[in-house]
């Protein structure tokens, strides 16, 4: 929606009527002036299209002799109206489709929601998607840094390893994850925004972490002919290339078209690790009517090597070693065998078809492969004084076991959707109906094996054997899902009830390849309704008080001492809060108070551990019972805002207390009952400006940056003083330059330069053991060169 200033509302009126678009595509509201001697404004929504629905095709020009001499009036030009799927203009988005399916606006959607926008992901330089949620409420996105896996905690809810928490969604299907390494990763280039919804959201989606879901929504094609190029180079050797371009393809706008291609290749904190990346993305849309659209996308991503830097002991990272600490940039692995190499393909469409006024048709289909191949050498504790030479003092030689992991993944998902937008009465319905199945097969097969011990003062790294390929894991996972979801409104009061029924089942089974014995099996099989409800108002002057209710469900693969499957992991939430959305500049608050419980966690059975139940473990090392519960309580602040033109303001607070309320797990004499998860702090707070000269001869010159707090989190289950992580602060800074501004002849051009960890801060970002801790990153510059057209 677009308001025209009062001066010019005749000439934009009889511009419309010109072009043949009034009165049926515009709606002139009149509003009472404030002084009442002046015209009212005018509002232009988009066109309401009628029967019949041809697609509208571009008029030939007309010859040169035969073009009218009149001379014709001059609109003003429309600012393309916010989409949930579509660009946005700056950092502050009004609209989604993560919280609902639907195009809603965020004011209206009764639970926690962000975005951030591709201009903020640009602004900030963000590498990849987990260094994007850097600035966002209730998000801990680099608890492990690299960019091999994107992992988040929200609300408390996270984890590290097999349990991690990893990106969820793209373009609204969930990605897909393998055994154990096979995990794809999507790059932020290819982004137009991230969305993030904090809380369950399994009545729309069906499986899904409890504390909330990551939703990257992808670049379309346009219609507008545009294109970028970009160049990018920094500190440990960083070199970057990238394209964009996209427009259409046919005169009358019926195909358009958008390519995507970046390559990467740099170095990293950690001595011999490196992280490469090729990517290509084409993507056409077929368009035949103005009620019809077809996009198909297609991605080939390689990474040869990628980053993610082994962990470390406490005892030298997180606490003091007499012999000295370790030090950041340690490489605990082997140089000549460490690697992780990776390539995903995914093909997905999006269909779209209008019948009428009521009723919308939309499937979304993907299917991805993905294949790793891993190899590590995992550092386990200290060794004894004379393990890596003549004379070494104790804890000193860290010990390690070597690890080779080749797996393949197959994965489809789809997602058939029906919407109905009616009234009853004085109510006014949005009602969707949707069926989705999601299907993935991985195979992993590899092999552990021992390895030498390393001086990490003085490493020499010899050489190694890699470990035999003794073992394979098969997993099979499929769900299917029907839902139905109803969005009402009763004048300025918007409510949403929601139910979905799922049935999901899983077979995992794990054998050794020589001997073809299987020493795991597990086929659970289940079926689970969530639901949701929620009410907001929506007062004038942009306050929009809400509360909901949702609830959810995650299947767990594993069986107990007695071979029976582990029932799904459940939850609800309990949220209430406001949003505020000012009349007077371009901002969005947020304010959230919420209240999960988490049901049928797993935890350690030490009344069944050993031999004489031989079901629950076949390692003698482990042993797991469902009878665990995780409650989470917190508070949340988001504000993205405006305020003048040229500066943005990004501003976020989370407090979060996560407790573990039951347990049977007891570790050295400690029940973990009443303790807090590893690796979630209680506290988090950012703030983040920039600002753009808008006059001058310093014009389109901008500098800006951040500041983020992490506040403290535990190392160990049972939350020892020893093993606290500290708090830590970090700085960021940016300075950019429109060339613009400096001369006509240089539009399009434009300069950037990010510093992350703008003072070297050296700092442990997490634990999750007394052997597994890991370092956060450096100082990174790095500076980039762009051409927009």
């Amino acid at each position: 929606m677009m308001k025209i200033s009062r001066g010019r509302w005749m000439l934009y009126a009889s511009a419309l009527v010109v072009a043949g678009q009034l009165p049926d595509a515009a709606h002139v509201a009149h509003a009472q002036s404030t002084n009442g001697a002046s015209l009212p404004p005018v509002v232009v929504e988009n066109p309401v299209p009628r029967t019949p629905r041809r697609a509208v095709r571009a008029t030939p020009a007309a010859p040169r002799a035969a073009a009218s001499t009149q001379p014709k009036p001059v609109a003003a030009p429309a600012a393309p109206r916010e989409t949930a799927r579509g660009p946005v203009r700056g950092i502050v988005a009004h609209r989604t489709g993560t919280g609902s399916k639907t195009d809603t606006p965020i004011l209206e959607t009764p639970q926690s929601i962000t975005v951030v926008t591709r201009e903020q992901m640009t602004a900030q330089g963000a590498r990849s998607v987990a260094e994007a949620l850097r600035y966002e409420p209730g998000v801990v996105a680099e608890t492990r840094v690299g960019d091999r896996f994107d992992n988040v905690f929200i609300r408390g809810f996270g984890g590290f390893g097999a349990n991690a928490n990893y990106l969820h969604f793209w373009d609204g299907l969930r990605v897909p994850r393998g055994v154990s390494y096979a995990m794809p990763s999507i790059d932020p280039f290819l982004l137009e925004r991230v969305e993030i919804l904090r809380g369950p959201a399994s009545v729309l989606y069906g499986q899904n972490n409890l504390g909330g879901m990551v939703n990257l929504i992808s670049k379309s094609p346009s219609a507008t002919p545009q294109g970028e190029v970009l160049t990018r180079f920094g500190d440990h050797n960083r070199i970057e290339g990238g394209f964009d371009v996209s427009g259409p393809i046919t005169q009358d706008g019926q195909l358009l078209y958008r390519l995507i291609g970046l390559g990467r290749k740099a170095d990293t904190d950690v001595n011999y690790t490196t992280t490469e990346r090729e990517l290509i993305a084409p993507m056409i849309t077929w368009r035949p009517t103005i009620d019809t659209t077809f996009t198909v996308r297609a991605v080939h991503d390689r990474d040869p090597s990628s980053y993610q830097p082994n962990w470390l002991p406490a005892l030298g990272t997180l606490q003091v070693n007499p012999n000295g600490q370790i030090p950041r940039n340690f490489f605990a692995g082997h140089p000549n065998y460490n690697s992780y190499d990776r390539t995903q393909d995914s093909i997905a469409y999006e269909f779209e078809h209008r019948f009428d006024e009521t009723w919308t048709v939309r499937q979304n289909l993907r299917y991805m492969t993905v294949s790793s191949d891993f190899k590590a050498l995992s550092v386990t504790g200290f060794g004894a004084g004379s393990t890596c030479g003549a004379g070494t003092t104790t804890n000193l030689c860290i010990g390690r076991t070597s690890t080779h992991y080749i797996e393949t993944l197959k994965a489809g998902s789809i997602d058939n959707q029906a919407e109905a937008k009616f009234a009853t009465g004085w109510l006014q319905h949005t009602v969707l109906m949707g069926v989705d199945f999601q299907k993935t097969t991985a195979d992993a097969t590899f092999g552990n094996g021992t390895t030498a011990y390393v001086n990490y003062l003085n490493p020499n790294y010899g050489t190694i054997a890699a470990p035999a390929v003794t073992t394979q894991t098969l997993q099979d996972r499929s769900q299917t899902g029907v839902y139905l979801q109803d969005q009402i409104k009763l004048g300025k009061l918007a409510a949403v009830i929601g139910v979905r029924n799922d049935w999901a089942s899983a077979t995992s089974d794990t054998r050794t390849i020589a001997t073809g014995v299987y020493t795991n099996r597990s086929h659970p099989s289940d079926s689970a309704t969530t639901w949701r409800t929620g009410l907001t108002y929506l007062f004038d002057n942009g306050l929009a008080p809400y509360v909901s209710y949702s609830t959810s469900f995650e299947p767990t693969i594993g069986t107990d001492y007695t071979g029976a499957a582990f029932a799904p992991t459940t939850g609800q939430q309990y949220e209430a809060g406001v949003k505020y959305q000012p009349n007077g500049f371009n901002g969005f608050f947020m304010l959230s108070l919420y209240d999960i419980t988490q049901n049928n966690v797993l935890t350690m059975d030490t009344a069944h551990l050993y031999a004489n139940y031989p079901l629950c473990t076949q390692s003698g090392t482990s042993c797991q019972i469902q009878q665990g519960q995780v409650r989470s309580k917190g508070v949340e602040f988001s504000a993205k805002l405006t305020p003048i033109p040229g500066l943005d303001i990004i501003a976020a607070v989370a407090h979060n207390d996560i407790e573990i309320t039951k347990s049977t797990q007891v570790v050295s004499g400690i029940s973990i009952q009443g303790k807090t998860p590893v690796g979630a702090p209680a506290n988090t707070a950012s703030l983040w400006a920039d600002y753009t000269i808008q006059s001058g001869r310093m014009t389109g010159f901008g500098f800006g940056g951040g500041v983020r707090y992490v506040g403290e989190s535990f190392g160990d289950n049972i939350n020892s003083m020893a093993m606290i992580v500290p708090a830590y602060v970090l700085a960021d800074a940016m300075l950019h330059y429109d060339l613009f501004g400096l001369s006509p002849q240089l539009k399009g051009w434009k300069l950037a330069l990010n510093v992350t960890n703008l003072f070297d801060k050296t700092y442990v970002s997490a634990c999750a053991s007394a052997t597994q801790c890991f370092y956060g990153n450096g100082r990174s510059t790095m500076g980039t060169i762009r051409y927009q057209w």
